[in-house]
């Protein structure tokens, strides 16, 4: 009797010792497996990248639809180009160079780290991390292109350039006026040149930024003297500036708000005579936030929180529709200033087809022309269209109202006068 209780004891202490032992096991697994787990994350995490970097590469030339984006992409990132497989740009490290750049700009991630960085920037040294983008007094932001330019201001002027200029002008309105279209200049404004109080300090003219030379007062004298019917907005935002509750250019933009937009095409609708689309009135409220070009420097920062939540404003038609018979056809021709304007005309009394020829200035610092058309009332960006003379023509040759922009930074230099000026001249 005795025996057999020794040896259920002897094998009971057997089987609780291998209980134990196993038990220990599995703790220790269980504890090695928790400590290896962010190494286990962060390899899944590298794979991921790896894998879908190689699959946005596979699919970007001929199935771009297929890509894995992030779900906030940067605003103002050129795409990149395609890598040339060909084998003097391979020896050349061409190709190399190429690949490494869209693999990067190609992982969901890199948008992120961009913001990520760039908020590291605005936040701690109150800088600026995006390209052409400086920050001003009380955190306006300013275009540097348009900085530069103010900044040069001596008050010279080319003579002979003014003379063509104007002269074209002239010949432009007569050339539409014969064929029975209403036509008006306009000028738009620069924010550094109007808001010039916020520039940087380490703006070269900062400190003599009100004393600077009067650019458009030769330009004012030649538009009077070939009459050409024009819209002055740079004069237009000094007379408003002090009498608007809120900034006509918003912290985080470099164009117009949507009141300076509308006050310029009311200039426009009462400088023509009988304008087709009415004479424009409109209403403003101050916007709870700020959206679309009022906020077109601030997304360029590229930040994780961007503050938008700074005065801006909205407006809205004042009034009734009027009786029209028709939409009037419009065609703009001109750079972003013009989009805040066109807005505005959708408020018109008669809302014109809107035909809008967009020059904007690329990286290489060329000349990018597109096309949108607008239906009567819609204040969208529209739908693009081809940008051909064929089509530019066939646009002219319709429309009732020609608005042709240029901005004060740029005036007689831009394209869109020479443009304008052959097409009228190839119309019948």
């Amino acid at each position: 009797m005795d025996k057999r209780i020794e040896k259920h004891e002897t094998e009971f202490g057997a089987a609780s010792q291998s209980r134990v032992r196993a038990e220990g096991v599995i703790a220790f697994l269980k504890s090695l497996t928790l400590a290896r787990l962010p190494i286990f994350g962060c390899a899944g995490f590298i794979a991921f990248l790896f894998l879908a970097n190689l699959w946005n590469f596979a699919v970007e030339r001929d199935w771009p639809k297929l890509r894995i984006r992030s779900a906030w992409p940067l605003a103002g990132v050129a795409k990149p180009k395609p890598a040339p497989w060909t084998l003097d740009a391979f020896l050349s490290g061409e190709t190399q160079k190429a690949v490494s750049i869209n693999l990067g700009r190609m992982s969901p991630v890199f948008p992120i780290s961009v913001r990520a960085k760039n908020q590291l920037v605005f936040s701690l040294f109150g800088g600026s991390a995006a390209p052409g983008v400086v920050i001003g007094r009380d955190g306006q932001l300013y275009e540097q292109f348009y900085i530069d330019e103010f900044c040069a201001r001596d008050g010279a002027f080319d003579s002979a350039r003014l003379g063509a200029w104007s002269s074209t002008l002239r010949d432009i309105q007569e050339m539409a006026q014969r064929r029975g279209k209403s036509f008006v200049y306009l000028v738009s404004p620069s924010k550094a040149a109007r808001y010039p109080e916020d520039l940087p300090k380490s703006a070269p003219c900062a400190l003599r930024a009100p004393s600077m030379p009067e650019k458009l007062a030769p330009y004012r004298a030649a538009l009077d003297a070939v009459r050409v019917r024009y819209v002055d907005g740079p004069a237009l935002i000094a007379r408003e500036k002090s009498r608007q509750p809120i900034p006509l250019f918003p912290r985080g933009g470099t164009h117009w708000n949507s009141v300076g937009g509308a006050l310029a095409m009311r200039g426009a609708t009462r400088a023509l005579p009988a304008s087709p689309v009415g004479v424009l009135d409109f209403t403003s409220a101050p916007a709870p936030e700020a959206l679309g070009t009022d906020r077109d420097l601030l997304d360029l920062l590229n930040l994780l929180w961007p503050d938008a939540y700074y005065p801006t404003a909205a407006i809205g038609r004042a009034g009734e529709k009027g009786d029209c018979a028709r939409a009037p056809r419009l065609l703009a021709l001109g750079g972003s200033f013009l989009h805040e304007v066109l807005a505005a005309a959708t408020l018109a009394p008669c809302p014109p087809q809107i035909d809008y020829w967009f020059y904007m200035r690329t990286e290489d610092n060329g000349i990018e022309l597109g096309h949108y058309r607008r239906a009567p009332g819609d204040a969208s960006n529209g739908e693009r269209l081809a940008a051909t003379s064929e089509e530019l023509d066939e646009n002219l040759a319709g429309a009732d109202v020609v608005l042709l922009e240029e901005n004060e930074s740029s005036i007689a230099t831009t394209k869109q006068v020479g443009h304008l000026a052959e097409a009228l001249r190839r119309l019948p």
